[in-house]
């Protein structure tokens, strides 16, 4: 039996995973934190054998990332009742018998996005149906948001917006529904956009207009031609980074069980992912 001795294990995983800011940020919050961890990115080509592996092992605690949300849901030995109404789970906990999965991402969008104003009575899209979109919508809801969803693959975006009982626009036809629609803000969930991905907006340009808040959760690059484009437009742009830094936070408070963790830790975590990007 192979287990860690010295210091905790602690992973992002998902495919790909090349480009994710998690190691650093993690591994700086534990040195300032002095917890004795190492923090590393890990490629899962065959969720149900590897996070079964990764258990055995001795991992304590996984960052799930695309495309293994929604599978990380059904694989969890215990899930919490917030990620099972999400239907997706970003964080894993070590159990005694198996993972104890929860989500974080809907707490650090809710987080990036109420930094710049209040979202109770806004009118949202959400681009996107996978495991990041239906963390975002959850969020949203819960601030009392009004919410529409918007995603190219018509079927899952339906069903994404039957299970929270709001509006669904493929995206094919938003160019035409913006003709009586309008949005105060537009969060971004697909991988369009992330680096090595040189693809367009994908959006009507006229979606955007000024004073919208608009928050893209590819962060890497910071600038994807969608926050380009928004920017063009007058938009007030909620980094990605700043939601990767809260769900972060939340994923600490789990995985150490602990109420908090101190500002200048998060300052410092902060302080890292800027870095990385400029």
């Amino acid at each position: 039996m192979i287990k860690p001795v010295q210091k905790e294990l602690y992973a992002v995983v998902g495919n790909p995973v090349n480009h994710s800011l998690s190691p650093l940020m993690m591994q700086t919050a534990f040195e300032r934190m002095n917890h004795q961890a190492v923090y590393t990115a890990l490629q899962l080509d065959e969720p149900r054998e590897d996070f079964s592996l990764l258990h055995r092992v001795g991992f304590k605690g996984l960052s799930v990332t695309l495309p293994h949300k929604e599978q990380a849901l059904q694989l969890a030995e215990e899930v919490d009742e917030t990620a099972r109404i999400i239907g997706a789970v970003n964080t894993l906990k070590r159990g005694d018998a198996g993972w104890i999965g929860c989500n974080t991402d809907w707490k650090g969008s809710n987080a990036a996005l109420i930094s710049v104003s209040p979202l109770k009575g806004k009118r949202g899209l959400v681009l996107g149906a996978g495991g990041a979109a239906r963390a975002v919508v959850y969020g949203l809801q819960q601030e009392g948001a009004e919410v529409t969803i918007c995603n190219r693959g018509e079927e899952r975006g339906a069903s994404l917006a039957r299970t929270f009982q709001c509006a669904f626009i493929p995206l094919k036809d938003l160019g035409e529904s913006l003709e009586s629609l309008t949005f105060d803000l537009v969060v971004q969930c697909t991988p369009v956009g992330l680096a090595g991905d040189s693809g367009e907006a994908f959006v009507p340009p006229r979606l955007f207009h000024e004073g919208m808040m608009v928050l893209d959760t590819v962060y890497r690059p910071l600038r994807t031609p969608f926050v380009k484009e928004a920017m063009k437009k007058g938009c007030t742009v909620v980094s990605g980074l700043e939601m990767l830094l809260q769900q972060g936070v939340e994923q600490l408070k789990f995985w150490l069980e602990i109420p908090t963790v101190h500002e200048e830790v998060i300052g410092a975590m902060r302080e890292a992912l800027q870095k990385a990007v400029t």
